[in-house]
């Protein structure tokens, strides 16, 4: 398999899952604010990242107030971005070098595949806090494992 191939299905994995856990939200009374804004911060990184990545400002506070409604259709438009982005790599590319500033001002340096990564398991983390603020309410969290998205055929 390919690192290319392998991570397109990670990010497909990412946005299905964070999908996932909007819609549970959504379908809650009173969603746990927490939860929400662990979503909001998901979505925040990953706008963060996408424009580091691209030399540009961050478009977006790391932990914004964005409503449910919003998150929707941000994680569409984050998906078809990541997509896009991804499509137009080469596996050389993910071995370069990229620089850029942290939320703290620090400067650093990384491989385009360490950023990736990190993107993708900061989003897993924060989706099993964002589950279990849903248990805690006495609700079933999504199931969002990766290998229930290849059972349902949404990962090929």
């Amino acid at each position: 398999m390919d690192l290319l191939r392998h991570l397109r299905q990670q990010f497909k994995h990412d946005s299905w899952a964070n999908r996932e856990e909007l819609r549970v939200l959504s379908t809650l009374p009173s969603p746990p604010k927490a939860a929400i804004g662990l979503l909001n911060h998901i979505i925040a990184a990953q706008w963060l990242w996408r424009d580091r990545l691209q030399q540009r400002p961050p478009r977006i506070a790391v932990w914004p107030e964005i409503s449910l409604d919003d998150c929707d259709a941000q994680l569409r438009e984050l998906e078809t971005t990541w997509q896009s982005y991804l499509d137009g790599l080469s596996d050389a590319d993910l071995l370069r070098s990229c620089s850029y500033t942290n939320s703290r001002g620090e400067p650093w340096t990384d491989t385009l595949l360490n950023i990736l990564t990190q993107l993708l398991l900061h989003g897993a983390h924060h989706r099993g806090q964002i589950s279990m603020a849903i248990r805690n309410l006495g609700s079933e969290p999504p199931r969002v494992d990766y290998i229930h998205a290849v059972r349902q055929g949404y990962l090929d």
